[in-house]
């Protein structure tokens, strides 16, 4: 299903907003949809919307990859055409096919009522009407027909087999596809002047784990290339306040801490992400948690091991885990003080 833009709001071209309000009219629209980004990254996606490449934006599982996508769509409440990589995909998700019952409907229906004869209901059955499109010809399909600029976000793009990466390139490349018996190309294209507008071409973000899978070199030479590093913790500190703004300090500051601890343990291979911070935090608020014990955070593993022996591992720690969770730590405290806008923060032993 694809995402819909919030209705009666104004959508915005994110190539419009940088002309006209710079990098920090990029950088505020994602804050307020409450992605902070990082100064790096920032700097990329100023050179992706400039440029108008594709965004090869590749990482760690749990950096926030996909996140970027996400809060794009969120911040410029652009409609957004997702696929996700996976090496199964077939030609017809991605770029297009015939709907063959239809087309087959369609010359019994106009034989039969006596309208047309085989022949010519024949050699009609290929119209746009039958023609169903994949959701990356079907971004620029809708760019064509409406005038406005969507998102196309591909995850885990190293995992489309290289055919179709090919495939891919191509319409990425042009704006338009040409389908088999269709005597017109399907896209950003203009029959007058045998032209396509790169303005409305769809922005493109895809990301990549590069680790099962490879990319090709064609591929990756078409892309604007960025590589996402995990947040900082002091990173990790405003990106949680962003995200989950009902969290107190108090709460903020044990999730943080609770990260840090885990990322200690030998067990536990993969270490908890952004997405499992946050997912903690919200869990947390959500809860009322106020104060964190090993008892309180057995109830909550379930948000940071994704595995049977990493559940294991945490749960055998937990009681180290809750203590340091309230261990003084200067530097994170200013952090959070900064982030909440507040002198001092109290830290609260567990009960």
């Amino acid at each position: 299903m694809i995402p819909p833009p919030v209705p009666n709001q104004q959508q915005f071209n994110p190539r419009d907003v940088l002309r006209e309000n710079g990098r920090d009219g990029i950088a505020g629209r994602l804050a307020r949809s409450g992605y902070r980004i990082q100064a790096q990254l920032l700097d990329d996606y100023i050179q992706v919307l400039r440029s108008g490449k594709i965004w090869m934006i590749e990482g760690e599982p749990g950096a926030g990859k996909s996140a970027v996508a996400y809060a794009t769509q969120l911040a410029f409440n652009l409609t957004m055409f997702p696929i996700q990589g996976m090496s199964e995909l077939k030609l017809g998700e991605l770029m297009y096919e015939w709907d063959r019952e239809a087309q087959s409907q369609f010359v019994i229906q106009s034989v039969s009522s006596g309208t047309k004869s085989l022949e010519e209901a024949q050699s009609q059955q290929h119209q746009l009407r039958f023609l169903k499109l994949g959701r990356a010809l079907d971004a620029f399909h809708f760019a064509a027909q409406t005038g406005r600029v969507p998102l196309l976000f591909f995850d885990e793009v190293d995992k489309l087999p290289e055919h179709l990466q090919d495939m891919l390139l191509g319409l990425l490349e042009c704006g338009y596809a040409y389908v088999p018996h269709y005597d017109q190309p399907i896209g950003i294209y203009d029959r007058e002047t045998n032209s396509t507008n790169r303005a409305l071409f769809p922005l493109a973000i895809f990301t990549s784990n590069n680790l099962r899978f490879k990319l090709s070199p064609p591929f990756r030479s078409r892309c604007f290339y960025s590589w996402l590093d995990r947040p900082t913790p002091e990173e990790e500190v405003a990106i949680l306040r962003t995200r989950v703004p009902e969290a107190s300090p108090h709460q903020v500051r044990a999730v943080v801490r609770i990260n840090e601890s885990i990322k200690a343990i030998p067990g536990v291979t993969n270490k908890p992400g952004l997405r499992e911070s946050i997912d903690l935090l919200a869990a947390f608020v959500r809860d009322d948690v106020r104060e964190v014990n090993e008892h309180v955070l057995g109830a909550y593993v379930g948000y940071l091991a994704k595995q049977q022996s990493q559940a294991k591992s945490l749960r055998l720690a937990l009681a180290r885990v809750a203590s340091e969770a309230h261990h003084p730590d200067a530097m994170i405290d200013t952090w959070i003080a900064g982030a909440f806008g507040q002198e001092h923060i109290f830290i609260r032993e567990a009960a």
